[in-house]
């Protein structure tokens, strides 16, 4: 029994060391340090540059309205299924190829269906 809780002990104490140091910066320290210049010159975008999202129900190229984003799909699909029918029609497609089912595993069209 004695040596059940001491390796209980022992498992909180691993448990709970990642924590001690939460609520502070100080673990990762701070340092004063100017930019340098490659640093400064590179053309990377930073944290700054990142545009921020519109207001709910405006949406722009950075945020395209999710509905748009399901009708290119519903396009797509009729398009795909168009072009099979016609390879059907010309001969284009093996038997097999035929012959197979839709397996439904396409996420993206998944939820149109």
């Amino acid at each position: 029994m004695k040596t059940l809780g001491a390796l209980g002990a022992i498992a909180a104490l691993i448990l709970l060391a990642p924590l001690a140091g939460c609520g502070t910066t100080d673990l990762f320290g701070k340092y004063d340090l100017p930019e340098s210049a490659n640093v400064a010159e590179a053309d990377w975008p930073r944290l700054i540059d990142v545009p921020s999202a519109p207001p709910a129900g405006e949406y722009n190229d950075a945020a395209p309205d999710p509905a748009r984003g399901a009708e290119v799909i519903r396009e797509l699909s009729s398009a795909a299924a168009d072009a099979r029918a016609r390879a059907i029609d010309l001969g284009g497609l093996a038997p097999a190829e035929t012959d197979r089912e839709d397996s439904g595993s396409d996420p993206a069209s998944a939820n149109l269906r």
